[in-house]
């Protein structure tokens, strides 16, 4: 199954140790969800937040749907991933590439 299908259908997509979670944030007082990815990195041991934009959606759907497209983004070299490191940002990078190749 295509990655972004089974992250769509799952709300997460993993091999090889690392993982990559569709998940729902508030902002403080702000009653409203914002979509979020997070990121298991085994070599840090860490969960990490992608930290680049992800427009709000009309639907929690649509929300999903444009995470996808900015991990299709980041994952094509049209997008650079916002993470806490830059080797947890290059290891991200990889990982969705290698998703790619595997479908």
């Amino acid at each position: 199954m295509d990655w972004r299908r089974r992250l769509r259908e799952d709300g997460f997509v993993e091999a090889d140790g690392f993982r990559i979670e569709l998940s729902l944030d508030n902002t403080f007082m702000d009653l409203d969800y914002i979509p979020r990815v997070l990121f298991y990195d085994p070599p840090t041991g860490r969960w990490h937040v992608l930290r680049n934009t992800i427009p709000k959606g009309k639907t929690l759907e649509d929300n999903w749907d444009n995470a996808v497209e900015v991990l299709e983004r980041i994952a094509a070299g049209n997008e650079k991933p916002i993470l806490d490191d830059v080797a947890v940002a290059k290891r991200f990078t990889e990982f969705l590439r290698r998703l790619g190749d595997s479908t």
